[in-house]
């Protein structure tokens, strides 16, 4: 009768110990089949890759003229003829939208003004996701007035950037450019 004791005890404990590997072999096995419970990250601290296509700023440039107009119209002031214009947007250029660094980039888009002109206005759009970009602006500038440019883009090499060349208007050109050295020595 002892042994009849011994050997029931034996099967319980076997049979508790088959029970509990078989629940931990589960949660392994689903922890690695559902990715929302990963092991280990998937990406170090500090590496992260943006998930913000160009497709996501055009919307989003769109989206923010939209929320930023009244019966829409967005107002933006001209800090050259120092008059508040009054805009709606008619395309944001698709294949001028560029990353300029990792979490910024560079949109251009067209306007037509209440006043019969055509603007052309360039700004810059940061962010992570899709879901927290902004709009710098401050960065908002006029690049072409009816198709006349205000500035043209240079790109310095020492400094690594794009930066502003103020174009200059027939105004403030000299009325008499300096005479052409001759061509001889």
């Amino acid at each position: 009768m002892r042994l009849s004791v011994m050997l029931r005890k034996a099967l319980t404990v076997v049979a508790i110990l088959s029970v509990t590997w078989a629940l931990n072999t589960s949660c392994i096995l689903s922890a690695k089949e559902h990715p929302e419970h990963p092991e280990k990250k998937e990406h170090p601290k500090g590496k992260e890759i943006s998930n913000v296509t160009l497709e996501d700023v055009a919307k989003f440039a769109e989206e923010y003229v939209q929320k930023n107009s009244r019966d829409g119209i967005f107002k933006h002031y001209d800090k050259n003829t120092k008059k508040e214009l009054e805009l709606t947007l008619d395309k944001v250029h698709r294949e001028r939208l560029s990353q300029i660094n990792k979490d910024e980039y560079f949109v251009c888009a067209d306007f037509k003004g209440k006043d019969g002109n055509t603007y052309d206005l360039d700004f810059f759009v940061q962010g992570k996701s899709k879901s927290y970009l902004n709009v710098d602006k401050k960065s908002i500038s006029i690049h072409k007035v009816n198709g006349k440019e205000n500035y043209s883009w240079n790109y310095n090499e020492k400094k690594g950037v794009w930066q502003k060349k103020t174009i200059k208007t027939e105004k403030e050109q000299p009325e008499q450019p300096e005479h052409p050295k001759p061509d001889y020595p």
